[in-house]
């Protein structure tokens, strides 16, 4: 099976490459490196505050990232739109109650690195409670100030709202 995602991830390397999204080579990363942009991105949105909490988050993402969200929603890319999606300007902050990530897998190819596994969300948006578990994939690239994600995809089951 670990050969299995080895193939995965060189052929996503390859075709990362070939979209421009991997620009130049960059030092190799660690796993235990990804498995802490993983526990970052988990812990920022936890933050109280809602500018903290924004300015966290999106300093994971690369400029040029791309989110895959559940629910059937279209793609976003660049970080403007990262910001607009999840921190849209005059809306009311999202307040994250309960937020984990368990890993299941984590794959490095040279600069570029997957994590995969599942996670459990429970949020308060416009006056409503919302909890809900899935997948979801994060794709890292390695740079000089460390990973940054360029792809995150997750799907979602929402299980209550109140």
């Amino acid at each position: 099976m670990t050969r299995v995602y080895g193939w995965m991830i060189a052929g996503m390397a390859l075709a990362l490459a070939a979209t421009g999204c991997v620009k130049t080579p960059a030092p190799a990363g660690d796993e235990a490196s990804l498995r802490a942009l993983d526990a970052a991105y988990v812990e920022a949105w936890l933050l109280d505050d809602a500018a903290r909490q924004e300015k966290a988050v999106l300093a994971l993402f690369d400029r040029s990232a791309v989110i895959m969200p559940g629910g059937g929603m279209p793609p976003e890319d660049g970080i403007k739109n990262l910001k607009a999606f999840w921190f849209p300007d005059g809306a009311e902050p999202t307040r994250v109650t309960h937020f984990t990530h368990e890993i299941d897998n984590v794959d490095i190819s040279g600069a570029l690195g997957v994590v995969s596994g599942r996670y459990t969300l429970s949020f308060t948006y416009e006056n409503q409670s919302i909890t809900q578990a899935g997948n979801y994939m994060i794709v890292a690239e390695m740079s000089a100030d460390g990973w940054r994600i360029t792809r995150m995809i997750w799907n979602d089951q929402p299980l209550t709202e109140v």
